[in-house]
This record gives structure tokens, sequence and C-alpha cells, in this order.
């Protein structure tokens, strides 16, 4: 599993300033003032946000302010103002929470965001999924970690669908079905076994290989002209060996004999047993 790369911040003040109700000409005075600071470190702190709402946190144990802000669009952030501001998703310190709750032993207890907005993540999932073109009913995700390149990595749940790992690379997304993301030995928090299996059929459709209802799906590896081979174990008949491209349409369908010099060979399992 991919760690998450998140250092731990300081707790803030146990006083805070919610700014989201204020009823006196003098609050909403300060409430303006506050809004405007937020956003100007929000800002130096390289966060995308044009912050709608705020919350102040108080100071951390070094006396740097914290905001937590509501952007227009996308997830919040809590904003520490320091010497270097830095910005941390509310959508990620959900997750590292998350993840010290279940008792993983090399994540520590990080602050949670608490404004209203900040705590119903489930929008900006189900909009990082359209934008990653995702179409399904998106009811769960989550942070995953940090990808190699420094991107954050989401897992998204799909309502009785497979899901995926969705990832932001300059400008684009790149999606990784939680099959695949099982086959290299991750895991999908979301997404159980015959979902994929049930999210793969329909792939098959219009090939040689259509009449193959899997029962097992293995992922054999990809090569130079991006072309991702898998073998199938098939319910009452042999197993099979299919490359999808990068549109996820198949290409070439073979015996496992005829696919025995790919990856590591055809090992799809014609007993196990059916779903």
């Amino acid at each position: 599993m991919l760690a998450i790369g998140l250092s731990l911040l300081a707790p803030a003040a146990s006083a805070q300033q919610t700014l989201e109700q204020t009823p006196t000409t003098r609050g909403r005075i300060r409430d303006a003032t506050t809004l405007l600071a937020a956003q100007d470190a929000a800002a130096r702190a390289g966060a995308d946000c044009e912050v709608t709402g705020v919350a102040l946190r108080g100071m951390d144990s070094i006396g740097d302010r914290q905001y937590e802000v509501v952007c227009r669009e996308g997830p919040g952030y809590l904003i520490v103002d320091g010497t270097s501001p830095s910005a941390h998703s509310c959508l990620l310190l959900a997750s590292q929470s998350d993840r010290f709750q279940r008792g993983e032993r090399s994540i520590r207890a990080a602050p949670v965001c608490v404004l209203r907005s900040n705590r119903t993540p489930g929008r900006h999932f189900a909009a990082m999924a359209a934008q990653a073109g995702l179409d399904c009913r998106v009811d769960e995700g989550r942070v995953v970690g940090l990808s190699p390149a420094g991107n954050t990595i989401y897992e998204i749940g799909c309502r009785r669908a497979p899901g995926a790992w969705i990832e932001q690379a300059s400008g684009a997304w790149i999606v990784t079905d939680c099959l695949d993301v099982r086959s290299r030995g991750d895991l999908c928090r979301f997404t159980t076994e015959p979902e994929e299996l049930a999210g793969f059929r329909p792939r098959l459709a219009g090939s040689a290989a259509e009449a193959c209802a899997p029962t097992q799906v293995r992922e054999m590896g990809r090569n130079a002209a991006g072309l991702t081979w898998y073998a199938l174990t098939c319910a009452g008949g042999a197993p099979v060996v299919v490359s999808l491209d990068a549109g996820r349409r198949v290409t070439n369908v073979l015996s496992c004999t005829e696919a025995a010099h790919i990856g590591d060979g055809c090992r799809a399992d014609p007993s196990r047993p059916e779903r």
C-alpha cells in the first residue's frame, strides 16, 4: 500500500472561531477580514482555492495561525499560516484520521476538518470520478496515498459496480481498475472481487471470448504497444487469454497454449470453484 506523505500538524489551540454564523455587523466585518486573511494565506500556501467559508482554528504550538477554508470548487483545506504557509487537503486529513482510527501503526493522529461543507466529501469524490471518466454512482471514496511522482491517488467506490484508483497527473486523469490494482498486490477497499468480475465481462462483448463468464481474472502484464494481457478462467469452458487496449477493448484472444510466452504464462485455474 502506498503511504500518505503528510507531515503531522501541531494541534491548534482549543478555542475556535467558526465563521459560518455572524449575526452582528461587527461580526460581519470581522468575518470579512478573516476571510480575506484566509484567502491570502491559502494563495501563499499554493492552494488552488477560492475561499467561500472559513473557520479560525486557533494557533498551533509554535504560534502559527491555522485556518480551515471551504473552497468554491473542490475539497477544502487546513491552512497553516507560518513562515512558509502550507495547505493540507481535508480529504487527505480525513483519510489519515480514518487510518489512525483503524490502528495502522505507521500513521499518527492528525486534525480533521470541522466545517459542514468539508465534512461531506462525497460530492468531491463524485466530481473527480466524473472528470476521470468513471460512469457509475459513486458511494464511497478515500485518499490512498501518493504516487511515486507525488500525485494524490484516490479510491472511488461505486454502488453495485467496480471502482477504481484515480490519479491526476499533468492535467489528465490516470484510471486504474480495481481488478488491476488487486493484480499488482494492492487493495481496493470498496470493490469486491465479484464486482470486479462482473465489470470485466462486458468488455468481452463482440470478441471471440464473448462466451466466457469469468470466475477468475489475472493480469499477466503489459507490452510496449500499450496492450494489457489477462488470463481468464471461464465458467464451464477452457481458460483463455485476452489483450485489451487503452480503451479497454479486446484486441486478441488466445488459448493458454498460445499465450505461454506472454508475461509469466497462462496460469488461469480451471479447477477454481465457480461463483
